[in-house]
């Protein structure tokens, strides 16, 4: 394995529970079983009817990461996106192909997303010959996850090809696949740039206005009255992430105070806080959640020693950076530190 990741906690971020689900199906195709799992874990990926269950993000990746450890492939997530396909994904891919054009389906894909996945935000940035959609993460996903959900959105893609004008251009993956190119083209086509910055896919603009044969105004209406009823019931944590990026910038400045985390929202501090409330956060724990990120990220990055990064994160003392990381991790970091650069040597 190529990269190793720690759970970052979320709790807000709740995604269905048919992941874990699809987690445990796709460990068959490498032998092993949910039973494989750490126990803790295993109650997640229960063949029982769990369609009204949220998972954390936290145990999302969790999950993932056992997952990665038990199948040494650093490709599960694409597997995934080939054996597993969810019925959430199968009326969201109905709704697509009943478009009347593919340029409605891919703004309906776009549109009703949320529904198949919390853990990110797809968009569409135009120009005059291409459509490219990002796959924008919300919080802190696990790559594989990310990775799973460009691999099941190829089917999609595929069920709009016309065959008269190609619809996807490019794939773009950020990990770097290089040892298996091969099973990367062979899934998404030819056109794949491995270690890009973000993921996406680029789309051919020309293709936007093509009929779609399997267009289906009796159906669509019906599935678009339901995906809208599925939006409404999901929480909305946009303003959340609004706050948190805030946080992000001012730890950066090493000034951060709740009243000037509120000040460009137009909001007291109190009413910042019963916001908050309304999408099972407070500030406090959008603070924690950026200093562990933070903390993580400059770890990894072995530029600062973890005294600076104490410093940096506005701790009183190290011991007390110390105390947090182990709450965050169940590891010291040290540890941390000693373990990822292990993981790091044994890559190259």
């Amino acid at each position: 394995m190529n990269q190793i990741l720690y759970p970052l906690p979320c709790a807000r971020l709740q995604e269905r529970a048919f992941w874990a689900q699809g987690i445990g199906q796709t460990l068959k195709e490498y032998g092993k079983s949910v039973g494989d799992l750490p126990t803790e874990l295993q109650a997640f990926c229960s063949p029982a009817d769990l369609s009204m269950s949220k998972i954390s993000q936290t145990d999302m990746n969790r999950l993932w990461h056992a997952a990665a450890q038990l199948s040494q492939d650093d490709c599960f997530g694409l597997k995934m996106g080939e054996v597993y396909c969810s019925n959430t994904l199968k009326v969201l891919a109905l709704a697509a192909i009943s478009s009347e054009t593919v340029g409605q389906a891919v703004q309906r894909i776009i549109r009703y997303f949320p529904v198949f996945s919390t853990q990110v935000q797809i968009y569409s940035v135009e120009d005059e010959q291409h459509i490219t959609v990002y796959f924008q993460p919300k919080g802190s996903p696990h790559p594989l996850h990310m990775e799973a959900l460009v691999a099941h959105c190829r089917g999609i893609w595929q069920a709009l090809e016309t065959g008269t004008i190609p619809l996807v251009l490019e794939t773009r993956l950020i990990a770097d696949h290089e040892k298996t190119r091969s099973h990367c083209e062979q899934l998404f086509g030819k056109r794949v740039r491995l270690g890009a910055k973000r993921i996406a896919v680029r789309l051919n603009r020309q293709a936007m206005a093509t009929a779609l044969p399997s267009a289906d105004a009796f159906l669509r209406k019906r599935l678009d009255a339901s995906l809208e009823d599925m939006l409404n019931e999901m929480p909305n944590v946009d303003f959340a992430e609004q706050v948190k990026q805030r946080i992000r910038v001012l730890v950066a400045e090493r000034e951060v105070s709740e009243e000037l985390v509120a000040t460009p929202f137009n909001m007291s501090p109190r009413h910042l806080r019963r916001k908050l409330s309304e999408t099972k956060t407070t500030y406090e724990k959008l603070l924690d959640e950026v200093r562990m990120e933070l903390a993580i990220r400059l770890i990894q990055d072995g530029k600062l020693n973890l005294g600076r990064i104490a410093f940096e994160l506005r701790f009183l003392d190290p011991s007390s950076f110390t105390r947090a990381f182990r709450r965050w991790t169940n590891m010291s970091p040290t540890a941390f530190r000693d373990q990822f650069r292990q993981s790091e040597s044994t890559a190259l």
